[in-house]
């Protein structure tokens, strides 16, 4: 799938999703300066060491529990860090 390409039919008729293979530095401080949102989606032991600054932290066992928490009027960034 390209970079950017809306997904269609996971959740509610109409809500579209853009799913990207990864984004670098330069348009993830684009993106968060134009009102995305972080999630971290470590275990929140983790979290406190390796989250980005602003981010919020939704461990991923708990994301679709949380993701009531967002605001669903800005885009949203998932991440997870990792050393690989």
């Amino acid at each position: 799938m390209p970079v950017g390409e809306p997904l269609r039919g996971g959740g509610r008729a109409g809500i579209g999703v853009i799913m990207p293979t990864g984004i670098g530095r330069d348009e993830l401080r684009e993106l968060t300066g134009q009102g995305a949102q972080l999630v971290e989606v470590l275990p929140a032991g983790d979290y406190d060491w390796a989250h980005l600054p602003g981010a919020v932290n939704h461990p991923l066992k708990e994301l679709d529990a949380r993701t009531g928490q967002l605001d669903r009027s800005r885009p949203v960034i998932v991440y997870c860090h990792d050393w690989s």
